[in-house]
């Protein structure tokens, strides 16, 4: 068995301007630009909202998957509502336009994570999956409640569909419980801290509020990554995922293999090409919950 332990460990910066005005704040939990240390996670976003209304435009996306997990509040737009727990995993694939009339609540806050699609599977048909919270499958030990929305953690196997492998676990545990998850050995992973402080990995690292401790590939096999909480216990979340080990362009929304197939995306989002998010029906789960 592999025992894993903290390589890095970065902190989210403080929050800056959004690209929706002053009621929007916003920090880049993984900056783009290093995907050699952070594939299959390309970027990942910390939304901040202080004031409830619209949230930006619509928008296209393709050749990347995205990941919403929400933190605090509310989200609508024209494919549905999210609430505080819930997950949107989008796969832009072949190219979407989503966030539609967008509106948002009152101390809103969210993750967006990008993830790179396999080249096979870069250019899949679009599909958007809702992960509720209540239906997720949930694992528990003494001192532990692990909600999965992708992979699994003990019995507990979420039902998402993926193009690369993920595990995402949101992981709560109480003043000096210990956790001990298994992830395979070939994925790269990273905590974030939300809660409390815990001691991560062989060398016991301490992850507080906002920062981020990243646990490189360790080759096949199994590994586990030990989680021990402080004296006011702790939430973080758990992603880890198979790195893809290829090269991409990256250009606004949309992540491809080449300029000649960013160029094509461009034109058939200008050509009105991308179907809508909204006129797509999401894919719920009724997850099972023991653990």
């Amino acid at each position: 068995m592999l025992e894993r332990s903290i390589d890095r460990i970065t902190r989210i910066p403080a929050l800056g301007p959004g690209f929706d005005g002053e009621r929007h704040k916003a920090a880049l939990v993984i900056a783009p630009g290093d995907l050699s240390a952070t594939d299959p996670f390309f970027l990942m976003a910390d939304d901040n909202i202080t004031e409830a209304g619209r949230f930006g435009d619509s928008h296209p996306h393709a050749g990347l998957e995205t990941v919403t997990f929400m933190l605090n509040g509310t989200m609508e737009d024209t494919g549905g509502r999210l609430e505080e727990g819930d997950v949107e995993w989008m796969t832009a694939g072949s190219g979407i336009v989503h966030a539609e009339n967008s509106t948002v609540s009152t101390g809103m806050r969210l993750f967006q994570l990008w993830l790179i699609l396999p080249e096979a599977q870069r250019n899949i048909p679009p599909r958007v999956q809702i992960l509720r919270r209540a239906e997720m499958p949930v694992h528990t030990e003494p001192g532990v409640l692990a909600t999965v929305y992708s992979g699994k953690s003990g019995n507990a196997a979420a039902p998402t569909m993926n193009a690369v492998p993920v595990t995402l676990i949101d992981i709560r545990l109480e003043p000096g419980a210990t956790f001990a998850p298994h992830l395979p050995g070939s994925y790269n992973a990273f905590v974030v801290g939300i809660n409390g402080e815990v001691e991560v990995g062989t060398t016991a690292e301490i992850l507080a509020k906002d920062t981020v401790g990243w646990t490189g590939p360790m080759g096949d096999g199994d590994s586990l990554l030990t989680l021990r909480a402080g004296d006011n216990g702790a939430r973080l979340l758990l992603y880890a995922g198979q790195p893809q080990n290829i090269s991409v362009v990256a250009k606004g929304p949309f992540i491809a293999g080449s300029d000649e197939e960013m160029a094509g995306y461009y034109a058939a989002y200008r050509q009105g090409k991308f179907p809508h998010a909204g006129t797509m029906r999401p894919v719920s789960y009724s997850g099972d919950k023991s653990g």
